[in-house]
């Protein structure tokens, strides 16, 4: 019954939030928090500032240099806008603004839809100012026409200033006041703290993590239900009766299931390394790690199953259930950057969401061994896996046990 009717029905859900299917039509506006960072510290700056913070789609958020770029950088942010010094003084005497994007590149799709809200507001700073604008605009036409040809800069300018002052003239005698504006010379320096080398790419590292996770957890699901295939053919009798510790039976599966596993993924990433070229030497102590306790987590999610399952078939059931779910909401599917904010929030009820970010951690930021940030996921995986190992001794006492 779950297979055929839950299984689907929360499939289809969950894609329909992540693919932005619920709620059509009622013109819902999701904000974006953008990191701001104002280095011009001016009227000019903080006015523009307040204009894109005004933008439905944008929520400023002011922030440090230092300490955003290294979010970026981790992997907390997509990005961080800066006004640098002296943009004031550009809006003045008609130069560009220096006005810069820093992004990580493995988020370019979210950056991308970003850049919209940005170019069109901030393309319309010089507008506040007419004679802003106008500078700006004949600096533009300068570099048009050249250096050496000041005769026919002097005709080109005479010309712009009488077009321009009649353009302006019909935009303020124009009663509802959305005229759109052309603009010139106001473009956004983009910059990529993070970008990827010929060894390694956002997508590649996407398509290994995530799948290697999803598939180990299908394959631990099948090794804890073995201990119910030994319950009901006797062999679970047997070594009940035998001078054993009933404990020791399960730390057995729970040590069966965790070699397994490491060898599992490690397969596979020698796979990638071999037929596509991910450079695994550079960092294997990271590795070692991070496939170790990803392996420690995924299956002890095996042995929490068939602990309180009945039959082999019920935790086949409930696995597929599950681990569907949780490689849906995180990210082995759909990358988590592409979902909306209140699905990104509970991935990290997921095992596959740690488990992926670590190798990102490794393969995409090369963040050190010692990073907290690399050991916070670490330490997760840690936690999930003792959790579910520490239920599953209780459960197994209490269920897998009973000998009828």
């Amino acid at each position: 019954m779950m297979l055929t009717f839950l299984l689907p029905i929360t499939l289809i859900t969950l894609f329909a939030f992540a693919f932005g299917g619920a709620g059509k039509g009622k013109n819902e506006v999701t904000e974006y928090n953008l990191p701001v960072c104002d280095l011009d510290s001016t009227t000019a700056s903080r006015a523009a500032i307040a204009a894109l913070d005004s933008d439905k789609t944008v929520h400023v958020v002011i922030v440090q240099l230092a300490p955003a770029q290294e979010d970026v950088k981790k992997g907390n942010k997509d990005c961080v806008l800066i006004f640098h010094k002296g943009f004031a003084d550009s809006l003045t005497n008609g130069s560009p603004m220096p006005v810069e994007l820093q992004y990580d590149e493995a988020q370019e799709i979210q950056v991308g839809m970003l850049q919209k809200a940005l170019f069109t507001t901030l393309a319309m700073v010089p507008y506040q100012d007419g004679k802003n604008a106008q500078r700006m605009l004949n600096k533009q036409f300068d570099k048009m026409i050249g250096k050496d040809n000041d005769q026919l800069k002097n005709q080109v300018r005479t010309q712009f200033d009488t077009l321009f002052k009649s353009v302006e003239k019909g935009v303020d005698q124009n009663p509802h006041k959305n005229v759109e504006k052309i603009s010139l010379g106001s473009e956004i320096k983009m910059t990529k703290l993070v970008q990827a080398n010929e060894e390694n790419s956002p997508g590649l590292i996407q398509a290994v993590a995530g799948t290697a996770i999803m598939m180990l957890l299908f394959s631990v699901a099948g090794m804890g239900a073995s201990l119910l295939d030994e319950k009901q053919e006797g062999t679970l009798k047997k070594l009940l009766y035998s001078p054993m510790n009933p404990n020791s039976i399960l730390f057995g599966k729970m040590m069966m299931a965790n070699i397994i596993s490491i060898m599992q993924l490690t397969i596979m990433f020698i796979y990638v390394q071999l037929f596509f070229g991910l450079d695994l030497i550079s960092h294997i102590p990271s590795l070692v790690l991070m496939i170790v306790f990803t392996a420690y987590a995924c299956s002890s999610f095996g042995v929490f199953l068939a602990s309180f399952a009945k039959s082999r078939q019920q935790v086949q059931g409930f696995s597929t259930l599950i681990v569907l779910i949780m490689s849906c909401i995180g990210g082995s599917m759909i990358p988590v950057f592409l979902m909306p904010g209140f699905m990104q929030k509970i991935s990290v009820l997921s095992v596959n969401y740690w488990g992926i970010q670590g190798f990102y951690d490794i393969f995409w930021r090369k963040l050190a061994l010692t990073d907290t940030t690399f050991l916070s996921r670490l330490l997760v995986l840690f936690v999930i896996g003792s959790t579910l190992n520490l239920v599953a001794l209780k459960m197994f006492k209490k269920n897998i046990l009973r000998i009828a």
